[in-house]
């Protein structure tokens, strides 16, 4: 799979994904933010590695989320 596959799987997954984090990602992420996951924080990423950093990101923002929802009351 090249990467321009990978990363339209990625934004699939995101859109399957909504309502469990990956909300931020749909709405707000670029096809360059998709890209960055390939070369996380200055060293090269694996594709398994940059869907590893994609799904830990999104569970991120599914927690921070919960958290807010849990705070306003």
């Amino acid at each position: 799979m090249t990467q321009a596959e990978t990363i339209q799987a990625m934004k699939d997954w995101c859109m399957e994904n909504y309502e469990n984090g990956a909300d931020t990602m749909v709405e707000c992420w670029s096809t360059e933010d998709y890209e960055g996951l390939f070369s996380f924080e200055g060293k090269d990423q694996t594709a398994e590695q940059a869907w590893e950093i994609l799904k830990s990101v999104a569970e991120v923002y599914a927690d921070r989320q919960a958290d807010a929802r849990n705070s306003a009351f």
